[in-house]
């Protein structure tokens, strides 16, 4: 039995030696291996972690003082600003997609509450929400993004202010860097306009319009709250290569009951409507030779 165990032992020193051999034979005599060299354009500080309590509030976790989160905030949002706006100046073939979905609005407790407080409409907003909602992609052929892009027929993409905003964060991994603005909420339509691509409360109303067999719908009234900009960032050449844009907007309109819900009188309908919108730059031309 042990003249079995010393030669089961033999053979599996020998198995390990031989796939030792195999690995050292990968990498050439008098070459060493080599690792891929970052060199990052403009460093930033990025150990912030920025994230949103049980009420809602964001909470930032980090060793810097007040100050100097102060004023790291200020040169990450400096650099978005000046980074973002320098897209409008190139030409690029962009894919935009863009979703819209109605969800259950939220009250002070963190708590979803029901479209309308009659049954009737409120199972009837439910049932016809996805009128409401759209997904779709487009792409955009190569070339200057001024109308392609927020602000649209706008020379930038922000000219929010550091009032504008709750946090700027940066965030490197590898040669990808990731640079997310919060603005601050509520948020006013005019500072919405200053980078966002938003549609106006009219076309909210426009939209009722294709419930109009249940439900007519008054002016609205729309609170916008959670506005993120998020994008990301070639660390080597500063160069954008994605913008996403999500933005919740509070709806709360009178409506009237139409159809078989006439009986129901007058009643308010609330809802979020939550608007995500992602823009991809590939800054390749077309028109150049590729080289092999």
């Amino acid at each position: 039995m042990s003249r079995k165990i010393l030669s089961l032992t033999a053979v599996l020193l020998t198995f390990a030696l031989l796939f030792g051999f195999a690995g050292c034979s990968l990498i050439p005599e008098g070459e060493e291996e080599t690792t891929t060299e970052i060199n990052v354009k403009t460093p930033l500080p990025t150990d912030v972690t920025s994230s949103v309590d049980e009420d809602g509030n964001l909470v930032t976790v980090t060793d810097y003082s007040p100050e100097q989160l102060a004023a790291n905030t200020a040169e990450i949002f400096k650099y978005f600003t000046d980074t973002v706006n320098a897209v409008k100046e190139k030409k690029a073939a962009v894919n935009k997609n863009s979703r819209l979905r109605i969800e259950k609005s939220v009250d002070e407790e963190g708590n979803r509450i029901p479209y309308c407080e009659n049954e009737y409409i409120a199972a009837a907003v439910s049932g016809i929400k996805g009128k409401f909602e759209e997904e779709f992609s487009h792409d955009y052929s190569y070339g200057y993004l001024t109308e392609t892009i927020p602000v649209k027929e706008k020379p930038y993409v922000s000219i929010l202010a550091p009032e504008d905003i709750e946090s700027a964060t940066c965030a490197d991994n590898g040669a990808e860097r990731t640079v997310t603005v919060v603005l601050k909420k509520p948020v006013s339509y005019s500072t919405i306009l200053k980078a966002f691509e938003v549609s106006e409360i009219s076309e909210i109303t426009d939209m009722f319009k294709k419930t109009e067999q249940y439900i007519v719908v008054g002016e609205p009234e729309v609170t916008y709250t959670d506005c993120v900009i998020t994008v990301r960032i070639n660390v080597e050449t500063d160069e954008v290569t994605q913008i996403r844009y999500e933005r919740n907007a509070d709806v709360s309109a009178p409506v009237t009951g139409a159809g078989s819900l006439e009986g129901v009188g007058e009643q308010t309908v609330k809802f979020s409507a939550c608007s995500t919108i992602t823009y991809d730059f590939d800054y390749t031309n077309p028109d150049e030779p590729t080289t092999l």
